[in-house]
């Protein structure tokens, strides 16, 4: 077996295991690779497991870090959606992790695969090459055979009399259709990380670059003309829809929800492209509260335990940054 980075992987084998896994996701496509690297903040390494001209694992390596002095406490490598392996090729997974681990432990201070779907199958590789499990659960939407008037019918009373209140009042969404719609968005959602989350948010520039490519999609809600929300998505054809971020306008009208309905727009995507899942992307670990969540499930939304494989490649680093970060939050 050989070890292949970058554009040293061949395009169309990339392709073809991305058709074969039951674990693909937009994440994992040589375009979120390419868009990664497009963007201040951000950079990819894709690394691949190769044999007898056949991919038997990948993963696409989001290196993400803040400006300044917090990079060095913020330089981590996520691995969105898990890694890509044939059927059988637990060997290579086995390679893939230690190429990982030696090729970032210099440039992260740590390694995280943030599973989207079940990886239980494949826990005692992670565990022997030193990745520990961490049990945060995700929760998704079954789209495949159902009308978006199913899936409504589905939701928590509240929720569906919310957004349909919303609709009989005027607002609408659909996908962006301009740079202008796109600031809007964008102005809205970083308004909301500073003022209430007090988190970091990628620049406008990681928007920008996720609206005008592939596997972007973002959606805006609109009414009488303004934008007073929407949603940064991304999209594997046939597949599935993440919802990156979300957000609305607070107390625009107290008889519209615009951050309801810019979820709307993405599961409305979903069903009329055709696709068999729309994901929440997280909703925290399993035994803290984690006020999203609620929220989240109220769209009718199963919860899961797939969980993330965690591998510390600077402890000391890694502690300081978690203890700031939770100073941060209790500082809100």
């Amino acid at each position: 077996m050989t070890v292949l980075t970058d554009d040293l992987i061949p395009l169309d084998q990339w392709n073809q295991l991305l058709a074969d896994s039951r674990h693909s996701s937009p994440f994992q496509t040589q375009e979120f690779y390419s868009l990664c690297n497009s963007v201040p903040g951000f950079r990819a390494k894709a690394v691949a497991v190769c044999d007898n001209e056949c991919i038997l694992a990948l993963a696409v390596v989001a290196v993400q870090y803040e400006h300044g002095i917090k990079s060095l406490l913020t330089r981590r490598g996520i691995v969105y959606g898990g890694p890509l392996v044939k059927e059988g090729s637990e060997e290579a997974l086995d390679m893939l992790l230690v190429e990982l681990y030696k090729l970032l432990r210099r440039s992260v201070i740590y390694l995280e695969s943030r599973n989207y779907t079940d990886y239980s199958a494949y826990g005692r590789h992670f565990i022997k090459n030193q990745w520990s499990f961490v049990p945060y659960l995700n929760l998704t939407i079954d789209i495949e055979g159902r009308t978006f008037t199913e899936i409504l019918s589905g939701m928590n009373y509240n929720r569906r009399r919310q957004i349909n209140m919303s609709l009989e009042r005027g607002a609408f969404y659909r996908e962006c259709k301009s740079e202008t719609e796109l600031k809007a968005v964008y102005d809205i959602l970083a308004d909301f990380y500073s003022d209430k989350l007090k988190l970091p948010l990628p620049g406008m520039k990681f928007f920008e670059a996720l609206w005008l490519n592939n596997p972007g999609k973002v959606f805006v809600v609109l009414h009488e003309e303004r934008v007073i929300g929407g949603s940064f998505c991304l999209a594997l054809p046939g597949r599935s829809i993440y919802t990156m971020y979300y957000c609305g306008l607070i107390d625009y009208d107290r008889k519209i929800y615009p951050t309801h309905l810019a979820v709307c727009a993405a599961i409305d995507y979903a069903v009329t492209a055709g696709l068999k899942v729309f994901d929440f992307m997280g909703a925290g670990l399993k035994d803290e509260e984690y006020g999203v969540r609620t929220y989240k499930q109220e769209f009718g939304s199963q919860m899961n335990e797939f969980g993330r494989y965690l591998r510390v490649t600077n402890h000391t680093l890694y502690f300081i940054g978690k203890t700031g970060l939770k100073l941060q939050r209790l500082g809100r």
